[in-house]
């Protein structure tokens, strides 16, 4: 609905209650005048909190491919609001689908574990998601038709948590979110542009978990976001 047209919906309310009031109370008619502008402005263009509140509604009721058929939850993301970094992962594993939350596993232990030395948190400075928010059937890669019901979800997050770096965690994020077919290890040590947001392409940690050569590479890649957004480096992870 249009600013104009709830200003017009609010001011027949308004006269309605005039009448009733007049009618229950014995007394004449009076039209109130009231400036309902402010109030329509607000509805018609929403406060922040609202969409991200709205946004999670949607994704706890979402129905739109067959994972909902077997989620026992959704996992919408935890962090901060307006963070330095989001982090995208590729969707949720047992562990997240029995909580709720986005890599508490023990892939999730592994990227706190990456985040901390160069001073980011979930807790402080981080949002981390997933390219679909139900769990796929025994952890496999999410299709293309379940991608495609999903991203508008998290393109809408990137929107309002407007994060100051985008880390894409493994190959189903990379391609969905940036539109390429390269494998990692050739998206990585590259920093893309989406929607003017700085994104860096790691390897997800549950795949350095099975092949641990791939830890050097994902500690130059912390080292790479420390160096973008200007953090001390507190450690090695």
């Amino acid at each position: 609905m249009e600013k104009d047209e709830r200003i017009a919906v609010m001011q027949v309310f308004s006269d309605l209650c005039d009448q009733a009031k007049s009618v229950i109370g014995s007394s004449p008619y009076t039209h109130t005048e009231l400036d309902f502008r402010p109030v329509a402005e607000k509805l018609s263009s929403g406060e922040p909190e609202d969409a991200w509140e709205n946004l999670k509604v949607a994704v706890a009721h979402c129905g739109k491919c067959k994972l909902c058929s077997t989620r026992n939850h959704t996992v919408f993301g935890e962090g901060v609001i307006h963070p330095l970094v989001m982090v995208v992962g590729e969707g949720p594993g047992a562990e997240e689908d029995a909580s709720g939350r986005p890599f508490v596993g023990r892939a999730g232990q592994y990227l706190d574990k990456w985040l901390a030395p160069i001073g980011l948190s979930r807790e402080t400075n981080v949002f981390i998601g997933n390219i679909v928010k139900c769990r796929p059937p025994e952890n496999r890669v999410p299709e293309p038709d379940e991608i495609a019901a999903c991203i508008p979800y998290v393109r809408k997050q990137i929107e309002l948590l407007q994060p100051k770096l985008l880390l894409l965690s493994g190959s189903t994020a990379a391609h969905a979110l940036l539109e390429r077919v390269e494998g990692v290890g050739k998206l990585r040590n590259q920093t893309f542009d989406y929607h003017g947001i700085p994104t860096v392409v790691t390897y997800h940690p549950a795949g350095v978990l099975r092949n641990p050569e791939y830890r050097r590479p994902v500690w130059e890649d912390m080292k790479r976001i420390a160096q973008i957004l200007g953090l001390p480096i507190l450690g090695k992870s």
